[in-house]
Order: C-alpha cells, then sequence, then structure tokens
C-alpha cells in the first residue's frame, strides 16, 4: 500500500473539503468528492481557489458523485475524509451515507467541528481507524465551487478515537497528516485528540453563536459596543469551567486568551472573517447547533455545571435553526 498512490474519498465539497482535496492531489492521492448543493458546478467545471497560501489554481476531482452508491462498487478507499457539518443523530444517519464505500481497513476522519460527536461512527464500524480532527482554515465557499481563502492558517489536529486505538490506527493518523504536508498543508498528530477539541470548542462555542446571531464576522462584532468583548469571553470560561469539571487537562485561560487573540487581530486590521455558523445563516443552511453548543449544554447538566450564557445562546440559536427549517420546510411545500 505505502507504494501506491493513496485513495481519498471527500465527503463533503464545501470550502474545507475542496482545499483539502487540493492538497491530497498536491500529495498524490487520487480523489473522488462526494457533493451536494453545489455538485453541478463541480462537476462541470471543478473547483476554483482564490488563496492567499496556494495562489489562484483551478482543480478538478477524479469522479465526483451526489451519493456514495454512485462510487465504484470495487472501489478501495485508503481514506474517508469526511468534512460536511455534524448533525448528531440525525436522518440519514452519517454512518448509513457512509456506509456503502467502508471496507476493512477504510480510515474514517471526521474534520467537524464540535465535541463528542464519535461514538456513532465507532459503534458502527468498530474495526476501522476512526480519526478525529480539528480544523483550523478560514475559507469560504462564495459561490458553488469558488473559494476564497484569505488568510494562512492552515492546521489540521488528528488523532485516533478512542485515543488508545491500536497500533494501525496510529498508523492511519500518521499518514494522513503525511499526505496532508505533502500537500502543503499543516498537520499534528495528538495521542489524545479530545484536548485538542475541547481547545477549538472555547473558540466555536463562543463565536459561532455570536456570530450567527448578530450577524457580525469576528472582527466587525468586538467593534460593536463595549460588552462584546465580555460576551464571547464569558461564553468561553464556561466552556473552560465545564473541560475543568470533566477532567480535560491544558483547556484554560491561556487558551481562551489565545482564541481570543485572532479575532483581536483581524479587529484591528479590519479583516474579520465569517464563522462557518454565520455563512450558513446568510445562505439559509442548517448549522450545528447541536454539535457545538447543544452536547456542551447537556454535559453541563451531567456534570451540574452553570453555564446560563451558554444556555441562552443555545436558546436562541435552537430559535433561528427551527425558522430555517421551517422555511425550508415552506419551500418545498407545493402552493
Amino acid at each position: 500500500m505505502p507504494d501506491m498512490a493513496p485513495n481519498v474519498l471527500l465527503f463533503g465539497a464545501g470550502s474545507i473539503g475542496a482545499i483539502h482535496l487540493y492538497q491530497f492531489q498536491r500529495a498524490g492521492c487520487r480523489v473522488a468528492a462526494v457533493c451536494r448543493s453545489n455538485y453541478e458546478a463541480v462537476r462541470q467545471n471543478g473547483f476554483t481557489l482564490l488563496s492567499e497560501r496556494f495562489g489562484n489554481v483551478q482543480f478538478r476531482p477524479e469522479l465526483v458523485v451526489r451519493t456514495t452508491d454512485e462510487c465504484p462498487k470495487d472501489a478501495v478507499y485508503d481514506f474517508i475524509f469526511v468534512a460536511r457539518k455534524s448533525f448528531p443523530g440525525s436522518k440519514p444517519l452519517l454512518t448509513d451515507l457512509i456506509r456503502p464505500v467502508v471496507k476493512p481497513g477504510t480510515a474514517i476522519v471526521l474534520a467537524q467541528n464540535g465535541i463528542a460527536i464519535e461514538d456513532e461512527v465507532a459503534q458502527a464500524f468498530p474495526d476501522n481507524p476512526l480519526l478525529s480532527c480539528a480544523v483550523y482554515m478560514p475559507a469560504t465557499e462564495t459561490a458553488k465551487g469558488v473559494i476564497e481563502y484569505p488568510e494562512m492558517l492552515n492546521r489540521l489536529e488528528i488523532g485516533t478515537f478512542p485515543a488508545n486505538a491500536p497500533a494501525s490506527h496510529k498508523a492511519a493518523a500518521s499518514r494522513l497528516a503525511h499526505l496532508v504536508i505533502s500537500g502543503g498543508g499543516q498537520a499534528e498528530v495528538h495521542e489524545d485528540i479530545q484536548i485538542a477539541r475541547w481547545q477549538k470548542l472555547v473558540l466555536n462555542c463562543a463565536w459561532s453563536p455570536v456570530c450567527a446571531l448578530s450577524m457580525c464576522n469576528d472582527g466587525d462584532f468586538l467593534l460593536t459596543s463595549s460588552y462584546a468583548h465580555g460576551i464571547v469571553w464569558s461564553i468561553m470560561l464556561e466552556i473552560i469551567s465545564l473541560a475543568q469539571k470533566i477532567g480535560i487537562p491544558k483547556v484554560d485561560e491561556q487558551v481562551a486568551e489565545k482564541q481570543m487573540a485572532i479575532a483581536k487581530r483581524r479587529s484591528e486590521t479590519g479583516g474579520g472573517r465569517p464563522v462557518s455558523m454565520l455563512q450558513d445563516v446568510q445562505q439559509g443552511r442548517l448549522f450545528e447547533v447541536e454539535a457545538i453548543v447543544g452536547n456542551a449544554i447537556r454535559l453541563g447538566q451531567q456534570w451540574e455545571v452553570k453555564m446560563p450564557l451558554t444556555e441562552a445562546i443555545y436558546a436562541l440559536l435552537k430559535g433561528r435553526f427551527d425558522a430555517i427549517v421551517r422555511e425550508q420546510e415552506s419551500l418545498r411545500t407545493p402552493t
């Protein structure tokens, strides 16, 4: 296998997925892509990437499909790279959507936001390597198949689920990191990826809801009032308190200061970024309210950690989420 070009299936070809697709191709991989809303555009024209890191390039997957059922029956993928949004428990289940292409030895990569999202996949495919990732890559799909990526920030933090997985699963994590780095990205393998996931949650659980509800990017929100910094910081502290109560190490105020510094720099330079949840609301798409915020709230209740601001944000987000659901249903209902 090491002497053969790796076979990768990208499941979810939005901005994050498309950039990783490009990096995998630069690393010599054969990459097929499961696309949904941008299927026709990608099938006809491939992707256009406007990037500070890679320049302006055009590329296309070796195969573009709408579902995994359209993949060749004899195809064997080394990695299924899941870059679609995480909707835990939603139907159809992610495990059912990828089942046709999961073969013995196929590594399943969850490049998704949130916490407590791995169990569903681990239970469905207990013998396959399961790699959980935290992604730092500020990019936006501004039109179908057109990706704007205006910063150099590019980091994929990788670890097995569970942390004490077999050596062969650890090897899959190292191989994935090697491919990302070979393709011009940055990657780190972590012994316990949950630490990195919780550190990312400090960022996501504060900024994603605030930006989605205010309709501001991160840098601009800090300029809106003297209270802006305080509400973001307070939500971060609630997540830190929960992590410390559960026993997740290395999730502290130093992490929060580091995550907050990103938005502060953007605010000072006028270069704020629309986080993915804001992009979803702007485009009328469903967003990851449960994976990012709901799961944190439920853990807080389980561990008896008071999280009043996060609970308030969750209630407001659920209202926004349900409004989008109703709007989508009305568009599907004949008049």
